[in-house]
């Protein structure tokens, strides 16, 4: 009984290893039983933990990208580098309000993988919405030396002013992928935004001149936690951000596709399917 209490005492103090291998110790047939639901129950509390986990991680990156963006553009209108414009403004207040949408889901501890990023369907324009996410990640790139411009198609389609998604969702997808094209592009390089609907689907398509992407980590950089070589040796970073871009396409039914060549930098281009009525 003493060892088994034991087990259920590391199991409450998360240690998990000791829990398990203490209860894989004890031999005693009429405790068999009890020992086979303590250690489902020490698997369900370890896999409900590593979710936990996971979340609060997945929020303080994605939480931190927009105030990046606030920081950089308000750092660079005090230093004179950036005009002071009440489209910054705009810019800076949406990237606020950007992170405390974010900052809600902290009060929600998802049970399963998929209740992490929840989808939220409304009526929007995507167009504008594109516009405003380059806008705002325009002053990090000014930060850097690094330019960023976006081209718009320019054909104002009624399916992209009246674009049914989730706005939170599609610039979260935009934002990490801009500003990892910003971070790992160096003084005076060039990241570029183009959109465009070939066959009635929006693609975003996102360039930048950057270090590029080795033939062997090009299937690999969506993966939590992984990143480049290049990428390890010119900036900090969790490997968080394209892993999260990933999850949000796949809840949403678009992808993305990378195309890079080591030294030429790198290309992304996303599908962006608007929801069905």
């Amino acid at each position: 009984m003493e060892r088994l209490l034991h087990a259920i005492d590391s199991a409450m103090l998360g240690r998990w290893a000791d829990a398990e291998s203490e209860l894989r110790s004890l031999e005693d047939p009429t405790q068999a039983e009890v020992v086979q639901r303590l250690l489902q129950l020490v698997d369900q509390l370890q896999r409900t933990e590593a979710a936990r986990v996971r979340h609060l991680a997945t929020l303080r990156h994605e939480i931190g990208n927009p105030l990046a963006i606030a920081q950089a553009n308000v750092e660079g209108m005090l230093d004179g580098v950036l005009d002071r414009s009440d489209e910054r403004l705009r810019g800076i207040q949406e990237a606020i309000e950007a992170a405390g949408a974010l900052a809600h889901d902290l009060a929600h501890t998802p049970r399963e993988s998929a209740e992490m990023l929840p989808i939220r369907i409304d009526t929007f324009n995507v167009c504008a919405l594109i516009a405003a996410e380059a806008a705002s990640v325009h002053g990090l790139a000014a930060s850097k030396d690094v330019q960023l411009t976006y081209t718009a198609c320019g054909m104002h389609y009624d399916a992209c002013t009246m674009y049914r998604g989730d706005p939170t969702r599609v610039g979260q997808i935009l934002r990490n992928v801009m500003i990892n094209a910003v971070r790992y592009t160096p003084p005076g390089g060039k990241v570029e935004m183009r959109c465009d609907r070939p066959d009635g689907e929006l693609t975003v398509v996102i360039s930048d001149s950057g270090p590029g992407i080795g033939s062997e980590e090009l299937p690999h950089v969506f993966e939590a936690g992984f990143r480049g070589k290049a990428a390890t040796r010119r900036a900090p970073g969790s490997g968080l951000g394209l892993a999260v871009v990933d999850q949000l396409l796949k809840r949403i039914g678009g992808n993305a596709r990378v195309e890079s060549i080591e030294g030429s930098g790198t290309t992304f281009v996303i599908k962006l399917p608007a929801a069905t009525l």
